[in-house]
């Protein structure tokens, strides 16, 4: 009799677990924006120090995610981003991503910097000035239209996915 609840105990806990993870795995990438408000502009400086204005991406979806380096869920998406950029720019999309460093860096952010395999758009936010943006936590993502809206948006670290990406560009 014990074993018996024991096993369907086991049981139970088992199916909540591959129900989570079912359900983690459904999530969608990204959230549609329900008014698509305009986004507001911000210039910064690269990692370079030449600054670059959202503004100048007019014309192209652009993926803005603001990222820490001392946040662990933002670095592990990184490879991911590159690889649905470089799959997009493939298939000739008007796709741009720029990510945002968000307050002060790290000591090392010039060593992390050096050893990511990224080539999208860095910039530095070291004071965290940009306002008009809401950031409840890190990593945080818009999606921006060639008109300038936000029209989907993801908080948290996400598998980018080049497949799910195009059929969200291709939807708008």
């Amino acid at each position: 009799m014990m074993l018996t609840k024991m096993i369907k105990t086991t049981l139970f806990i088992a199916s909540l677990l591959i129900g989570t993870l079912s359900t983690a795995y459904a999530e969608p990438m990204m959230f549609p924006m329900k008014e698509a408000p305009e986004a507001t502009n911000f210039t910064l400086p690269d990692i370079n120090g030449e600054q670059v204005s959202l503004d100048s991406y007019r014309g192209k979806y652009v993926l803005v995610n603001f990222w820490a380096d001392w946040c662990s869920p933002c670095i592990k998406e990184f490879p991911a981003m590159q690889a649905m950029s470089d799959q997009l720019e493939a298939e000739n999309s008007d796709f741009e991503i720029i990510a945002v460093h968000a307050g002060p860096p790290s000591d090392d952010i010039n060593l992390f910097l050096d050893n990511i395999n990224v080539d999208f758009t860095i910039l530095m936010d070291d004071t965290a000035s940009v306002k008009g943006w809401k950031i409840p936590g890190l990593p945080m993502t818009y999606l921006v239209s060639p008109e300038g809206k936000l029209i989907y948006q993801a908080l948290g670290a996400k598998e980018w996915n080049a497949k799910t990406m195009q059929t969200i560009l291709s939807t708008k």
